[in-house]
């Protein structure tokens, strides 16, 4: 989200821990302080959020998992089109190739509003491995981008996926 890495003395971030998904072949951190939710049954679908302290949107990534057909650009363009037409006011601020977990992937800046009105800004990291599709996204109120910006870059950083079994048999 910024230029700001953990280490870089602007702004402390807090401990982490590592949750793993898919028998240990992707984990990524999240600050210890978190909830951790599976949201699917099956694992395809895992994320933590800040604890609820007041009435504001909590922040959160979500790491999802997802059989795709044809190219990574393809996948995204049609991600990209579907999140325009169900999320109010989206708007698409930027987007770049980057290494996700060692692989080509892909980086979205996006905006939108919340049904109550809140501002929200989402960044998601997404790449294509053997024909499974792995998102990591984060959102976060926008009015507290700067502060949390350096939690969210540390939790991208540290995204890991092994190929082998990454793909369910």
């Amino acid at each position: 989200m910024t230029d700001v890495h953990p280490g870089s003395g602007q702004v402390p971030t807090p401990r982490l821990r590592t949750m793993s998904v898919r028998g240990g072949t992707v984990s990524f951190a999240v600050p210890e302080h978190w909830v951790a939710i599976e949201l699917s049954p099956d694992g395809d679908v895992v994320a933590a959020v800040e604890p609820d302290d007041s009435d504001r949107f909590r922040t959160n990534v979500v790491l999802t998992f997802a059989d795709v057909q044809g190219s990574l650009a393809e996948w995204q363009r049609t991600t990209q089109h579907l999140e325009s037409q169900e999320l109010d006011g989206y708007l698409l601020l930027d987007h770049e190739e980057i290494t996700v977990g060692g692989h080509v992937g892909l980086r979205r800046l996006t905006t939108h509003s919340t049904p109550a009105h809140e501002s929200v800004t989402t960044e998601s990291w997404t790449t294509l491995v053997d024909g499974t599709g792995i998102t990591l996204t984060a959102r976060v109120a926008t009015l507290r981008l700067t502060r949390l910006a350096p939690v969210l870059d540390a939790v991208a950083a540290s995204l890991v996926m092994r190929t082998d079994g990454l793909v369910p048999a």
